[in-house]
């Protein structure tokens, strides 16, 4: 053989050294922590405004089912209690029969320390008209409900509102539209004819 075409070349076999290694490897581990908080602070998020959302909708079904019933004394009237930090009830007329159901208890998830505000025992009752009154049947100021984690405040909290008209609201527009009652306008009749 021909020693020109046999090249001897000698490359570069070092490869990584263990401190180019040990910065790779910190510099995921500080990438793969942020993540993993990210990924859990989104978590507990979406169960918090999840258990909002549903303690909305508690409060609408209880409002909607006296707005169909027209109740007259608080005993009648579809209502949504928090008994304490973790647990709530509702109680409406699921059957139609004319009389409340059994208080429905509800929890707020068991994997969470999520609570409500105080002050606690609270029931919120809607008369005939869907607005929030008390036990006496006064309409009460439109109030507000905070879910929130007191062990790790910096995941936020979760407010539901009561409008005027008590209506649920989460941070944003009212869970329904509004119930109003409108004239239809008067037809406009033809001059010459009087016909519409």
């Amino acid at each position: 053989m021909c020693p020109s075409l046999i090249k001897n070349s000698v490359k570069d076999t070092r490869g990584f050294s263990v401190l180019e290694l040990l910065i790779v490897v910190a510099m995921i581990a500080v990438i793969s922590g942020f993540a993993l908080l990210q990924i859990t602070r989104s978590h507990q998020h979406m169960k918090r405004a999840n258990a909002a959302q549903q303690f909305a909708a508690h409060l609408e079904k209880a409002r909607l089912d006296s707005l169909r019933r027209h109740p007259t004394t608080s005993a009648q009237m579809g209502q949504v209690s928090i008994i304490n930090a973790r647990f709530y009830s509702f109680a409406i007329d699921s059957s139609g029969d004319g009389s409340l159901e059994a208080p429905q208890v509800i929890t707020l998830p068991t994997d969470t320390d999520f609570q409500f505000n105080g002050p606690f025992p609270r029931t919120i009752y809607f008369n005939w008209r869907g607005r929030a009154v008390d036990a006496a049947g006064a309409t009460i100021n439109p109030t507000t409900v905070t879910i929130s984690s007191p062990s790790s405040p910096s995941y936020g909290s979760s407010q539901i509102d009561l409008t005027a008209a008590g209506q649920p609201s989460l941070e944003g527009p009212p869970v329904s539209s509004p119930v109003t009652n409108s004239v239809p306008p008067a037809p406009k009749f033809r001059a010459n004819t009087q016909l519409p």
